[in-house]
């Protein structure tokens, strides 16, 4: 148990030291905004596509295995699906005001996956995690970007109707496109090149280092001065990180999937918001300021809980 524990600390550690080197990083002159730009760049169109790409052809190497990914997406779709269910009975219970409710409700359901989830994922359980976390990460997309900016919409003062090309942009995004590319040379049965596919290699391992640099650079570029403990702001980490791991836990404990599974979709329900909220809610007429102010807090914040939950999880022996 203890064993698993120093595990878990180690690699938060580890991140938090990655994210560091990106608060400092991003207050040399030689950095500034546009080397912050370059992190978000190149973590984005580059690093995580590759790392995509690469997941997917080590998950799937088959078509039977790419069929088993697919048959087994309803799970974590129904598990966000609920979770945003939770979302907004909470929104009307806890007044949340208009203008911020299309924010609270994304930042209770949909998780940052990719930035951070994918990295602490894989850094406490292996590779072999990477089949769940992908169907979780399809489910988060698909429902962000269809149902996710319908409400950001929905509560907005300025965003107009959503149009198809808005939200096929938005789930076609750089990650996905590695994802189906992968998909196709499993499809296909393509052989890949062996130069291609160790460059590819050496792309995706950059991902984990970048991202949590670019966390490092977004924090420090953050006026903590101009955050305030609104009410708003204490309902949405307390739901965030308290009230919707144990939801979410309890939910996928009921489900009838594999123990690794289950700890997965757990851990991934302790992650922070979703950083493409923050885009989408300046562009909706969404309080976006809230947003911004949401996603630097749960980071900080979540990078503390995992370790809790996790030493929960090993000392009671759940999800078994």
């Amino acid at each position: 148990m203890w064993g698993m524990i120093v595990h878990v600390i180690e690699t938060v550690l580890s991140l938090v030291l990655l994210i560091g080197v990106g608060w400092w990083i991003a207050g040399r002159p030689w950095c500034g905004k546009a080397g912050t730009d370059l992190f978000s760049k190149f973590t984005a169109k580059i690093a995580i596509p590759c790392y995509m790409f690469y997941n997917m052809l080590e998950t799937c190497g088959t078509r039977e295995e790419l069929l088993s990914l697919f048959t087994s997406l309803p799970v974590p779709l129904f598990t966000i699906f609920c979770s945003l269910l939770l979302a907004l009975v909470l929104a009307r219970l806890c007044r949340v005001e208009w203008g911020r409710r299309g924010v609270f409700l994304n930042a209770v359901t949909f998780s940052n996956v990719v930035i951070i989830g994918f990295p602490v994922v894989t850094s406490l359980f292996g590779e072999e995690s990477l089949p769940a976390a992908m169907r979780y990460y399809m489910a988060n997309t698909l429902l962000f970007w269809t149902l996710g900016v319908y409400l950001l919409r929905r509560f907005g003062g300025a965003g107009g109707p959503q149009t198809l090309g808005t939200t096929l942009r938005g789930i076609l995004s750089p990650s996905i496109l590695g994802m189906l590319a992968g998909l196709l040379v499993v499809l296909l049965e393509l052989p890949v090149p062996q130069f291609l596919f160790s460059a590819v290699t050496t792309l995706k391992g950059t991902t984990t280092a970048l991202a949590m640099v670019f966390v490092g650079c977004v924090i420090r570029g953050t006026d903590f001065s101009r955050m305030k403990l609104t009410r708003d702001l204490a309902v949405v980490v307390l739901v965030r990180l308290l009230l919707f791991p144990v939801f979410v836990g309890v939910l996928v404990a009921a489900l009838p999937i594999d123990s690794l599974t289950k700890q997965v979709y757990f851990v991934f329900a302790t992650m922070p918001a979703m950083t493409q909220m923050g885009i989408m809610a300046r562009e909706t007429g969404s309080d976006y300021e809230f947003a911004a102010v949401l996603i630097t807090v749960t980071t900080i914040l979540s990078m503390a809980a995992i370790p809790i939950y996790m030493g929960i999880v090993t000392h009671f022996h759940l999800f078994l």
